[in-house]
């Protein structure tokens, strides 16, 4: 709950390590990355008790390079009064078409 997302190197499951660490947003709660492994989506806390004060409830996305997660957009689901965000499955192969989506 200090809002970083880590990496750990599992090589060695009975010793893991931290690699990497960045502050990706408060009450972070669902993390699902993409089946090719370039892209990290990240959503807020569902937990009402936790979100009442908090005016920072997101969908964001992040490009995985091997050594850096930068992010590539957000959605502000506060903002744009659309609730609270939940775990999300996105396909690694992006859609050709609005028809696609549907």
């Amino acid at each position: 709950m200090d809002g970083k997302t880590r990496l750990f190197d599992l090589s060695n499951p009975e010793a893991p390590r931290q690699v990497y660490e960045k502050v990706t947003g408060k009450h972070v709660n669902m993390v699902s990355q993409s089946w090719d492994g370039k892209r990290l989506y990240i959503t807020t806390s569902l937990l009402e008790h936790w979100d009442l004060d908090n005016d920072d409830h997101f969908l964001k996305l992040y490009h995985w390079d091997g050594r850096e997660l930068r992010q590539q957009w957000k959605i502000d689901f506060y903002k744009e009064k659309l609730g609270r965000p939940h775990h999300m499955k996105f396909s690694a192969k992006a859609a050709t078409n609005v028809a696609s989506l549907r």
